[in-house]
């Protein structure tokens, strides 16, 4: 699944990351509430789990701006603030599920495969780019039908790419996404995961193309 963590406790956001993708989930991590909601308002998220306190704009905040767009994207709060009234407000405001800190990571990873599964009959499981298919939730990729075999890293760009069809993705958005906070990221690592993704593709994928836009990323386009 793809995730987008909201958490601004640096220790607990990089475990609580560390923790989902050890179940192969795909996750974005951000601490900031605009932060959070620019990329809810780009990108499509299999489910988000939002922090209530953030900096510049409470989780709860966000949660509301989600709903009032129309963006149906499950949520489960996650904070320390337990009483009913908090339960409350939480899910009048539009959160579908709300888990107390600290908690367990197999009670999270528990609610989330319930909560999509709720979901799983409103939220589209496959992204298709003229001939490519991607598959969300087996992470397998075709090309006019036949399996086109991907590192994680390729294919965590692919769908990157996909989401972001005819549209600019930067090298800072590439980097956050497609790389975690640990690794070790030379100075070309895009351009070479960008050739070996195209060499995989090939002709296969025409009229559509990876394109550099200069100075500025990347983008999938059949312009």
């Amino acid at each position: 699944m793809q995730i987008l963590l909201v958490e601004d406790d640096l220790k607990l956001g990089k475990l609580t990351k560390l923790m989902i993708e050890s179940k192969q989930h795909i996750v974005t991590w951000v601490t900031d509430g605009r932060d959070a909601l620019d990329y809810i308002e780009t990108s499509r998220y299999d489910i988000v789990l939002m922090d209530w306190m953030l900096p510049s704009m409470e989780g709860i905040e966000v949660v509301k701006a989600i709903r009032n767009q129309k963006i149906d994207v499950p949520i489960i709060m996650m904070t320390a603030k337990g009483t009913l009234d908090d339960k409350v407000t939480g899910f009048q405001t539009g959160a579908d599920d709300y888990i107390v800190k600290p908690f367990d990571f197999e009670e999270l990873e528990v609610r989330m495969l319930a909560l999509t599964r709720r979901f799983s009959g409103r939220v589209s499981e496959k992204l298709f780019v003229g001939p490519i298919e991607i598959d969300l939730a087996d992470q397998m990729t075709h090309v006019n039908g036949n399996h086109v075999l991907l590192t994680k890293k390729e294919y965590l760009l692919l769908t990157l790419l996909m989401h972001h069809a005819h549209h600019i993705v930067t090298r800072d958005l590439i980097f956050d996404k497609v790389w975690s906070i640990d690794d070790e990221v030379t100075d070309n690592a895009i351009e070479a995961l960008i050739r070996r993704l195209r060499k995989k593709l090939g002709d296969s994928i025409a009229p559509y193309q990876i394109k550099v836009i200069r100075n500025m990323g990347y983008s999938l386009t059949d312009e």
